[in-house]
């Protein structure tokens, strides 16, 4: 964090826009200095700001004029809408994908799903993105006069309202999960069918059901345990390509707005919370790999 505050400082300049109009602005000038700790060398800055972090004071975002704690608990809240319904059908339709194909391996479907997460690798964000706008908010009301989602958020006065805001760019991100998340559960599902105690469970009669879905889902889960960590914690963190397309007022477009205004408060902020929940989940996967298979427990 020390570093990322310095490289961050030393590439951004808030007084730049005075220096023209000196000594007219030296009030605004002096101010700013005072704001930032300009005044002090470039190395004992983050020392200033991380004293401050400590009595609970996150700064003041200058390119979204609130305090920072506000912005984050507001845009953090925005993402959260998109990330959990994106993160839940992401999920599901991907183990229920891995399980099929694994099942039918080479049959018409497994070729068809395979095919089409190909189709989803490929696919840049915004593109896919774009063509769920074009496609279900603005071409379908000029076809049938009714526009049945939002383009970004709009109302979300009452559940129906913000669920016509969520559903595009949820499906966008899903969408971009599933396609990864699939191959996968397939390939973990596979090596995980073909293992001795599930051969040994089928010759004890148990019916397909019950070794797929109590014995050989759990070994398989393994992976994809892994993946929904680190894209869990990567939604929650916001997404700056389908927030800017959708107009989403969440974190990522937070960032990217921060970014371009050098609003180091609130970068420094959105960098601390990805770290924290990147962190956090990635130790919630590991506690989970054991309650999968106690093998990782004992060893």
């Amino acid at each position: 964090m020390y570093l990322v505050h310095v490289m961050v400082s030393a590439t951004v300049d808030p007084l730049s826009e005075f220096y023209l109009c000196l000594p007219r602005c030296q009030e605004g000038f002096d101010r700013i200095e005072q704001q930032y700790n300009l005044d002090t060398n470039l190395f004992v800055r983050p020392f200033t700001y991380f004293a401050d972090l400590l009595s609970g004071d996150f700064g003041d975002s200058s390119s979204i004029g609130e305090p920072v704690i506000d912005v984050m608990r507001t845009r953090g809240w925005n993402t959260a809408m998109v990330a959990i319904p994106a993160f839940l059908l992401g999920a599901v339709l991907s183990l229920l994908l891995s399980v099929y194909s694994a099942r039918r391996q080479y049959s018409v479907g497994d070729y068809a799903f395979t095919g089409l997460s190909f189709i989803g690798f490929a696919m840049p964000s915004f593109v896919l993105a774009l063509i769920l706008q074009v496609v279900f908010a603005v071409k379908f009301e000029q076809w049938t006069g009714f526009k049945p989602f939002n383009t970004g958020r709009k109302t979300g006065e009452n559940f129906f309202q913000l669920l016509r805001d969520v559903t595009l760019p949820a499906t966008s991100l899903a969408i971009l999960g599933i396609a990864a998340d699939s191959r996968f559960g397939r390939s973990s599902m596979l090596e995980t069918l073909n293992q001795d105690y599930i051969r040994t469970a089928r010759a004890k009669g148990l019916s397909e059901r019950t070794v797929v879905w109590k014995h050989a889902l759990r070994n398989g889960l393994i992976p994809l345990v892994t993946l929904w960590a680190l894209g869990f914690s990567g939604l929650l963190s916001g997404s700056v390509v389908t927030e800017s397309i959708f107009s989403w007022p969440g974190i990522g477009q937070a960032f990217l707005r921060a970014l371009g205004d050098a609003d180091l408060d609130l970068l420094m902020a959105i960098v601390m919370f990805t770290g924290i929940i990147t962190v956090a989940f990635n130790l919630l996967a590991d506690v989970l790999y054991g309650i999968l298979d106690p093998r990782i427990r004992l060893g």
